[in-house]
């Protein structure tokens, strides 16, 4: 009899558990992040005892504070954004793309990882003292390939429809404001350059004269587009000296300024800001074909440019 008390009391116990623990939703998306990220945000000493965050006052104050939830949020959206197999970085992108969007919105990432078995009640099953065990980038990149496959196929998602009508339909507000390769790229194809641009006859509703309106839509043949493109960036490209083209490079992988200013040696980040200013110029008058594409020798190296190529112009060092 005494037996049977101890069991039942200890099922209700488990009950005010899991339910204690619904209200620390993102703590499992926390012990999935990778040990070597939580080091650099300062946060390896949050307790891996889950038991603990949930009896400690201050664990849990540090739980619900701005911080670590912009913590968890920034993280999560970084790494899944590397799984998902989008073009560029996120940074490349605004906040007003609907896939960045959707990768900085932690409850949906909470659901997926619970619908593989990691949760709240997961964690309340396990005994005081028992510590989650840290994971290393490697073991965060595999969880993470595993949540992005989840993430694509979900038929609630429906994410490969989404996907198919946001990059079909994509527009300038898509874009942030540093230069980027997919931003050169969508550039190019919207505004049609070096291509000529054809009509075709789009049979719309009838008109106030009771006739069926023909409305001319232009039209651009995609065969090929991105092999054209890679042309017609590398085009540009050949335009910028070497240091130049190193920032172009790591902007698109996805690094800062102040990072790209230590990696190339600048005092500080205004000299990079300064180039990118540059460079945004110069390429403006690329796209309106005010610049000459550099001619290509068969090995790929450029030809010796004239005095007037305006990559000859010596430019003062940052």
């Amino acid at each position: 009899m005494h037996d049977e008390h101890t069991i039942k009391q200890y099922q209700m116990n488990q009950e005010k558990r899991r339910q204690a623990f619904k209200e620390l939703r993102y703590l499992p998306l926390f012990y999935l992040i990778p040990d070597e990220m939580l080091i650099k945000r300062k946060l390896a000493d949050f307790p891996r005892d889950p038991n603990i965050v949930l009896m400690s006052e201050h664990w849990r104050a540090v739980y619900n504070s701005k911080q670590f939830q912009v913590m968890v949020l920034d993280t999560w959206g970084w790494m899944m954004w590397q799984c998902l197999g989008i073009r560029g970085g996120v940074d490349n992108y605004s906040k007003n793309d609907p896939f960045v969007k959707m990768v900085f919105y932690l409850p949906m990432w909470a659901s997926l990882v619970a619908e593989m078995g990691i949760t709240t009640d997961y964690l309340a099953s396990l005994a005081p003292g028992t510590e989650v065990p840290p994971i290393t980038m490697e073991q965060a990149a595999m969880n993470c390939d595993q949540i992005a496959k989840q993430f694509w196929h979900h038929p609630a998602l429906k994410a490969k429809e989404v996907w198919e009508v946001v990059k079909t339909h994509r527009c300038h507000k898509d874009y942030s404001n540093q230069m980027s390769h997919v931003k050169m790229d969508f550039h190019r194809q919207y505004y049609h350059t070096r291509a000529k641009t054809k009509t075709v006859p789009i049979i719309g509703e009838y008109g106030e004269n009771g006739e069926e309106e023909v409305i001319y839509a232009p039209y651009t043949p995609n065969e090929y587009a991105e092999v054209e493109t890679k042309i017609w960036f590398q085009g540009f490209l050949g335009l910028l000296n070497e240091k130049d083209r190193q920032i172009v490079s790591l902007l698109e992988q996805g690094y800062t300024q102040e990072e790209i200013g230590a990696m190339l040696g600048y005092s500080n980040h205004s000299g990079v800001t300064k180039r990118i200013k540059y460079i945004r110029g110069l390429f403006e008058k690329f796209r309106k074909d005010e610049l000459p594409i550099p001619k290509q020798s068969a090995l790929g190296e450029r030809k010796k440019a004239s005095a007037k190529d305006p990559s000859q112009t010596k430019i003062k060092a940052e």
